[in-house]
């Protein structure tokens, strides 16, 4: 998992929050099955305003959440809920028209070239 976590002017990402963070995307990325690269953004809107929007996509979806607190952890803590909302509605999307589950999907997809190996045509 990679995460690039950054912090607007007036805002500080102490080892804390950055290990909360972190282990809940961990969550998120395990859920999914594949490797994934998070973007993570804190910034402060007005004196008593943080914001935290975090974005990231993974095989054919992309999610992207911001959510506005009094407080930085509350802040990250509402983004991630709003990830895992998306990540949720997404999978009863797929099973409810008897798809296959987003890790299924990821597991079907080859590089390219890959399937073409042992024609012998």
């Amino acid at each position: 998992m990679n995460i690039e976590l950054t912090s607007g002017k007036d805002v500080l990402v102490t080892d804390m929050l950055r290990e909360r963070v972190e282990q809940k995307l961990a969550k998120v990325e395990s859920r999914l099955g594949q490797q994934l690269f998070f973007r993570v953004r804190f910034e402060r809107e007005g004196a008593d305003v943080v914001s935290c929007h975090i974005h990231f996509r993974s095989t054919r979806n992309e999610f992207d959440a911001k959510a506005s607190e009094d407080e930085v952890v509350k802040a990250a803590d509402s983004a991630v809920a709003k990830i895992e909302r998306q990540l949720k509605k997404l999978q009863d999307k797929q099973s409810a028209r008897g798809g296959l589950t987003i890790r299924e999907t990821v597991d079907l997809e080859e590089p390219a070239g890959e399937g073409a190996e042992g024609s012998d045509l």
